[in-house]
């Protein structure tokens, strides 16, 4: 099936040119109908919904999300993003004066914004491992992380995938070589979809997800997957009936994250049959994973050749140390900024993030597509990014 096949499949503007799938993402048309028919469900008869319907509904949808990640459905808990879930996960994990929180140069804003507030709060450290650019060996992010970590660290962050920089840390082999008395929580917001995954079989006790990139579900559908061991420690940030309610067969873990107040759960519902049409259109997930990283590779090797630029991951290992996403370096014009570079594309029809991060040592053009792009909307991307200044650069 042809990209602007695939793209008839999707709700998306034809007048716009796609290359940020890893932000957003796009559900397919087929799961936002089944999100609506979940919403016109609870419209239709509100209080049956949510006493008699919402439970066996959640239930058979967290079902099809843990199969699909590896994980039991026990432990996973239903939440908006994977932001959330990372607060989740924080809060579970007690922390001293004068302990030490891990991070690398190249998390996520928005949770390093969360592990400081929770260092100040408690009086620790957050240690933000260095990881240098250009990547060469696809071992390095664990390596930094191990690196960085002390006798007085307790909990480590890292992201499966980086957002800022589309760099694969082998999450499993930093949960093997941790010391027992550090807890690890895994960001994998752009994993799902984007890895073949098996997150219990990773071994970190926290593991964070979102389904509504790679995954294609609706906005709002992602989880945070709890080891056993965790689980009767791990609240909600939210604590309504579930704490005090009866528990009739389950746990006070599901009780409490089962229900936090009213809320929209159509996106997660409809995340099921998300998961099953993007199978169907790409020929299953393996497939469509395949696609997705050679088309990122390429896309990259593409506009690197056009612009003259640099990837930031070395060829030779980009195979291991990128999935779905992939990234060249740019200058900017003078007294440009990335946030204004990125109004300018958006107001030509551009979609396509222009990075400015504390880890990056220069702007960057990031990459991502899923099944409705091909290589032949790189040209069109180089010819906007060359009309409005950038132009390549060179750092290997």
């Amino acid at each position: 099936m042809s990209a602007a096949a695939m793209r008839a499949a999707f709700a998306l503007d034809p007048a716009v040119l796609h290359w940020n799938h890893g932000s957003y993402g796009a559900a397919p048309r087929a799961a936002l109908a089944a999100q609506q028919a979940v919403r016109d469900r609870i419209e239709g008869a509100t209080m049956r919904f949510f006493v008699r319907e919402l439970a066996p509904a959640m239930a058979a949808a967290r079902a099809a999300v843990a199969a699909f990640v590896g994980a039991d459905p026990d432990g996973l808990v239903v939440v908006p993003n994977a932001t959330h879930a990372v607060a989740i996960a924080l809060a579970a994990v007690p922390l001293g004066r004068g302990d030490q929180i891990v991070t690398t140069t190249h998390a996520y804003r928005a949770c390093k914004n969360q592990l400081d507030r929770k260092a100040a709060d408690a009086g620790a450290e957050v240690v933000v491992a260095p990881l240098a650019l250009p990547l060469t060996d696809a071992a390095a992010p664990a390596q930094a992380v191990l690196a960085a970590v002390t006798p007085r660290t307790r909990l480590v962050l890292v992201d499966h995938v980086t957002s800022p920089t589309a760099i694969v840390c082998d999450v499993a082999a930093l949960a093997r070589a941790l010391p027992p008395a550090v807890t690890l929580i895994v960001d994998g917001a752009h994993a799902p979809g984007s890895l073949a995954l098996d997150v219990a079989a990773i071994g970190a006790p926290y593991y964070a997800g979102n389904l509504h990139k790679w995954a294609c579900a609706p906005k709002g559908a992602a989880f945070l997957w709890v080891a056993p061991d965790r689980r009767a420690a791990t609240r909600p940030l939210v604590v309504s009936h579930g704490a005090t309610l009866p528990l009739d067969g389950s746990t006070r873990f599901r009780r409490e994250h089962d229900w936090t107040g009213t809320h929209d759960p159509s996106a997660f519902l409809a995340a099921p049959v998300a998961l099953a049409t993007i199978a169907e259109l790409g020929g299953g997930w393996p497939a469509v994973r395949a696609h997705n990283h050679r088309l990122a590779l390429a896309a990259a090797a593409a506009l690197g050749e056009a612009l003259g630029a640099d990837p930031i991951v070395a060829p030779a290992i980009a195979d291991v140390a990128q999935a779905s996403m992939a990234a060249v370096a740019v200058e900017l014009p003078p007294g440009a900024t990335g946030v204004a570079l990125v109004e300018a594309l958006l107001a030509r029809g551009v979609e396509v993030p222009v990075v400015e991060h504390p880890g990056t040592p220069w702007p960057l053009v990031r990459v991502s597509g899923h099944l409705y792009n091909d290589l032949g909307e790189v040209a069109p991307l180089v010819d906007h990014l060359r009309a409005l200044g950038v132009r390549g650069r060179r750092i290997a």
